[in-house]
């Protein structure tokens, strides 16, 4: 699989980055002089406008191989987001996209950090760890920032994962009776399509989550509400058959680029 590439400061992007999100209605006027309009959910996009100063020479060749293998717009690649965050369902873990192991209790509506009541209450009625994990369809071997709001009535230590198969990365995690936003960077050194985040309870405990982010990026930025849409776009098209760098010095690269991708 193709993947937009991530700098060597472990960002996709460079500010500022333009996001436009384009919606289209579609109206049908009967002979009674009513209308009737619908959503052409077909019709949605997403486009985006990088822009990138001080490009290393090593940097500027890892874009224009994915052009060059794009066939420009012909092809499509997975593009991560900068701005948004990875994971669907950030707040509501009993939906599908989360996958618990078998004795863990996932209940809802448990007071929020953000004054709400949807947080998450996980609970390992086993006598062995358990855990609660979502895939998503970004490289496995990315840099990226898992972050999430934690809580316990009894502290207890807790295993934030990042996986993919034949790699797992454990974070331990104390938590306590105050909301702590915690988190962990890194990446894994298996390349394959398709990565992992989530938690993981030693026996017996119960611990309140809420808001989980995860950024292909090394540090976490605000957090972002998601739904039944993230920030992984895997059919995203270069939205020009021409790619245009400046050498401005010696190892120091310039561009603009657009890229767009289907909501569908």
């Amino acid at each position: 699989m193709l993947y937009f590439p991530q700098l060597t400061s472990g960002s996709i992007s460079q500010f500022p980055v333009t996001r436009t999100t384009n919606m289209r209605t579609v109206a049908n006027e009967l002979l009674s002089g009513s209308s009737i309009r619908m959503s052409d959910t077909g019709a949605q996009k997403v486009e985006w406008r990088l822009r990138y100063a001080g490009l290393t020479n090593g940097e500027r060749s890892s874009i224009e191989s994915l052009f060059e293998a794009s066939e420009g717009q012909l092809n499509t690649f997975t593009f991560l987001d900068p701005s948004d965050n990875l994971l669907m369902w950030s707040e509501n873990w009993t939906q599908a996209v989360w996958t618990a192991d078998p004795l863990l209790q996932v209940a809802s509506g448990v007071q929020d950090p953000l004054g709400g009541s949807d947080a998450m209450q996980l609970t390992n009625t086993a006598q062995t760890a358990q855990q609660i994990v979502q895939g998503t369809a970004g490289a496995s071997s990315f840099l990226y920032c898992y972050s999430v709001y934690v809580k316990s009535a009894v502290p207890a230590t807790i295993q934030l994962v990042v996986a993919a198969t034949g790699q797992t990365s454990l974070t331990a995690i104390t938590t306590g009776a105050s909301w702590l936003r915690v988190t962990t960077a890194g990446s894994l050194s298996v390349q394959q399509d398709g990565i992992s985040f989530g938690v993981q309870l030693p026996a017996g405990a119960q611990v309140d989550v809420f808001g989980a982010q995860v950024e292909a990026q090394p540090a976490a930025s605000l957090y972002k509400k998601t739904i039944d849409l993230a920030g992984v776009y895997p059919n995203t098209r270069f939205n020009s058959d021409a790619l245009t760098f400046t050498a401005d010095a010696v190892n120091q690269n310039s561009c603009q680029l657009g890229l767009i991708s289907s909501l569908n």
